[in-house]
């Protein structure tokens, strides 16, 4: 019986390596013994094996069958593929944006330091294509049931699902005994960009390659403090460890060594997950290629079926008595020949038509119906116009159905992502923009309106400050002043900012996620609107053009971009006794912004 002081932590990832391609584990109906992972096809309950199922996805996917493209005749067989399309839809109906994501403030204090980071983080999002990293997760995530994100350095990378091994009956990847990342294929070179690593002990040629395996989990303290010279609390240790493998056959077991690379100590794991559709007993999620697996089994079967009796009702077969004519007319007889046919013998045509032709349609369309109502793919989802005769409430209750279904989904995918930027991104995006910087407000842009207000009036107390600080008793006309800076930061077609060091670190804010359209029918909203406008419009109702604004807003337009902002008269300014004129170079904004 091996101890801990046995332990090897290669011969512990070959093992688990072992197990996670060949154990199954048992969801429901067998008991979870070594028995069951060597069941045949036949076997009863449920049990599931996380390799297996991650492969038959990608095949599927692919429109490609386990079996090989051909069937025992020799013949090739035919994949109707019905689940990668709807898996399409699903991404389609949950996409998601970093326009999105707003930083909402907590405190009054927060207010604009928050706008200014909503604003720089969209900008510093699309400069480190952190667009591409949300649509990669949009498309993985009904594809294969869950995504897996993992902080690296000060990138959020994206982990391929075929690349992890862990327990496959994990609560999540925090939590389960152990999460092994494979990275085949890496050069010395590619190894080597990571100074951390000790590659010393490797023995790798040009253009050699070697699979690194990156696993978290327990190891003995006595390994650990051996392997690191670092002292360890308790029994066991939740490290990080980096190594190489190398199996060596014995002439009765197999021995396996290899070359730590690193190994350090971690309190917390990389991982961020989310979960298409959870499943007690087991880690991995249910997407919708696999929601789709016996669909998509049946449907080939027909399409096979129906391909084979297209193949026979198209041969041309004919029958006779008499056994003197040519076996085959097609071959042995040519255009104009004369047959002789014996007394009371004759050509016949064989009847080799279909005649099943429904019963394909029919059971084609249960599955197709069948398939929809697991996948939500109706016409709302579609995009495809219901069929004639539908009932309006029908449809309309269909669509609230789909609408409902995909934003539960998108949810939690958006949940997910906000645990990456709070936990994640944030700190990364926030020591990028540490230090003072500018920052231009273009008045095509949410938000410009309020910040030339504040502008306007913190110009005009500047002015008011250094009038009141002068020898000039005389009593300026406020109003003009205050017309004539509201009308100059009117003309300008963007503002400059200035964020002092480290201004973002007193911000206190929160991630929220607003999505158009989430909640509410967008052409219903501004059919709605527009009514009221156009009643407000003819009744002179001054608010009138609030309701326009919304109406642009909703369509994703800014009103004062297209028809610049509104003129206003201007008080006539006294010939004597006005202020001189005067700009403020960096008027002090609420949390520390100033503007330029």
């Amino acid at each position: 019986m091996k101890t801990l002081n046995d332990f090897s932590i290669f011969g512990q990832i070959a093992k688990e390596l072992q197990n996670f391609k060949q154990d199954k584990i048992s969801i429901a109906g067998t008991e979870n013994n070594n028995e069951a992972r060597f069941l045949n096809r036949n076997q009863k309950g449920y049990l599931f094996s996380q390799y297996e199922t991650l492969n038959l996805i990608d095949l599927y996917y692919n429109s490609k069958f386990e079996t090989g493209p051909m069937d025992s005749e020799g013949q090739r067989k035919l994949f109707l593929n019905i689940c990668a399309f709807r898996a399409d839809v699903a991404s389609k109906m949950i996409d998601l944006d970093t326009k999105d994501f707003v930083f909402i403030p907590d405190e009054e204090s927060s207010k604009w330091l928050s706008y200014f980071i909503s604003k720089e983080f969209k900008d510093w999002a699309r400069q480190n294509y952190f667009g591409e990293l949300i649509n990669d997760f949009v498309e993985r995530y009904p594809k294969y049931g869950t995504v897996v994100s993992k902080k690296v350095g000060k990138k959020i990378i994206n982990v391929p699902l075929r690349n992890l091994v862990n327990q496959q009956d994990a609560k999540d990847l925090k939590t389960a005994t152990h999460v092994i990342e494979v990275h085949e294929k890496m050069t010395l070179d590619e190894m080597q960009e990571y100074p951390d690593w000790d590659t010393e002990g490797l023995e790798m040629e040009y253009g050699d390659t070697k699979t690194v395996y990156e696993r978290y989990g327990r190891v003995p303290a006595k390994w650990f403090e051996k392997q690191t010279g670092q002292k360890a609390k308790g029994e066991t240790v939740d490290c990080v460890t980096i190594c190489t493998l190398v199996e060596k056959k014995g002439k009765k077991d197999t021995e396996y060594t290899g070359t730590v690379l690193f190994c350090e100590e971690i309190k917390d794991r990389p991982y961020q997950e989310a979960h298409w559709k959870r499943q007690d007993g087991r880690w991995l999620g249910i997407g919708e290629i696999e929601n789709l697996f016996e669909n998509q089994i049946s449907r080939n079967m027909i399409a096979n079926l129906r391909r084979r009796a297209l193949l026979w009702s198209s041969k041309k077969v004919f029958q006779s008595p008499d056994d003197t004519i040519s076996k085959n007319l097609i071959r042995d007889v040519k255009d104009g020949d004369v047959l002789r046919i014996m007394p009371n013998g004759n050509i016949t045509q064989v009847d080799m038509a279909s005649r099943e032709v429904g019963e394909f349609q029919s059971a084609e369309q249960v599955w197709e119906d069948n398939s929809n109502q697991k996948s939500f793919t109706y016409d709302a989802a579609t995009g495809e116009n219901p069929p004639s005769g539908t009932p309006f409430r029908l449809q309309v209750m269909v669509n609230n159905a789909v609408a409902s279904h995909f934003n539960f989904k998108r949810e939690k995918l958006g949940l997910f992502l906000k645990r990456i930027i709070t936990e994640d991104v944030y700190d990364i995006f926030k020591r990028e923009n540490s230090k003072a910087h500018t920052i231009t407000i273009f008045g095509t842009e949410e938000g410009m309106t309020d910040l030339r207000k504040i502008a306007s009036i913190m110009e005009l107390n500047k002015r008011i400050k250094d009038w009141a600080m002068s020898d000039d008793r005389t009593v300026p006309n406020f109003d003009a002043w205050k017309q004539a800076i509201e009308l100059s930061y009117q003309e300008k077609s963007h503002l400059f900012v200035e964020i002092p060091d480290s201004a973002y670190d007193n911000a206190k804010h929160h991630v929220e996620l607003t999505i158009t359209g989430e909640e509410i029918n967008t052409e219903a909203e501004i059919a709605t609107l527009t009514t009221i406008y156009q009643s407000m419009i003819q009744s002179g109702d001054p608010r009138a053009e609030q309701v326009l604004s919304r109406i642009m807003g909703l369509t994703g337009k800014n009103l004062e971009a297209m028809l610049g902002t509104k003129p206003q008269p201007v008080a006539n300014t006294p010939t004597s006794g006005s202020a001189p004129k005067s700009s403020i170079a960096n008027p002090q904004l609420a949390s520390g912004a100033k503007t330029l």
